[in-house]
């Protein structure tokens, strides 16, 4: 799961541990979970260390949470996971922050 901020800059960078390392362009696919509607920014992507970095371009609404899946030409898929988009820092991000839990 990956914890992004919302705000005005729409930039993202995000970290992770692909499949298998593309050799052809990827393509990020995000879908909204609370509007059901698929997206797909444009992005860019450089591996480093056998760390895969993506950039993209997205506009984030807060509280909302987002599948992302990332695949190469052949549509064979890189990566899958989940973004979740909160106004929390994200270093002390908490599902349930806030929540009251009855012991």
């Amino acid at each position: 799961m990956k914890v992004v901020a919302p705000g005005t800059a729409t930039s993202y960078s995000l970290d992770l541990i692909p499949r298998f390392y593309p050799c052809t362009t990827v393509v990020v696919s995000l879908y909204n979970e609370a509007d059901r509607e698929v997206t797909t920014p444009t992005s860019t992507y450089s591996i480093v260390d056998g760390i895969m970095k993506v950039n993209f371009t997205y506009t984030f609404v807060n509280k909302d949470r987002y599948q992302i899946k990332i695949t190469d030409t052949a549509l064979d898929v890189v990566y899958r996971g989940i973004v979740r988009c909160t106004d929390q820092e994200t270093q002390d991000y908490k599902i349930t922050n806030g929540i009251y839990v009855y012991e």
